[in-house]
């Protein structure tokens, strides 16, 4: 059985197939109790900050995924907001 990281990120790359970037860091040594998740993704593009977030969280509810999760970071970016991000790094 995969991780738990493993099947959030495989949801959300189901999801959001065109992401420029998708990736997720499980920090509690594989039990997934504290996950950060980026997604850069132009549909994003025009929607608050906090409706991708939920848009995020309301996909792994409807997936089972949500509450087997303690803590979840989101970082929801457009394309340009990542290029401007990785620029100021």
């Amino acid at each position: 059985m995969s991780s738990l990281a493993d099947r959030v990120l495989s949801e959300v790359k189901l999801q959001y197939p065109d992401a420029a970037e998708c990736s997720i860091v499980d920090e509690s040594n594989g039990c997934g109790a504290r996950l950060h998740l980026t997604v850069v993704s132009d549909s994003f593009d025009g929607m608050p900050l906090l409706k991708r977030h939920r848009t995020i969280q309301n996909l792994l509810k409807e997936r089972g995924l949500f509450e087997e999760i303690h803590a979840l970071q989101i970082k929801a970016w457009t394309t340009s907001q990542w290029e401007k991000k990785k620029g100021n790094e």
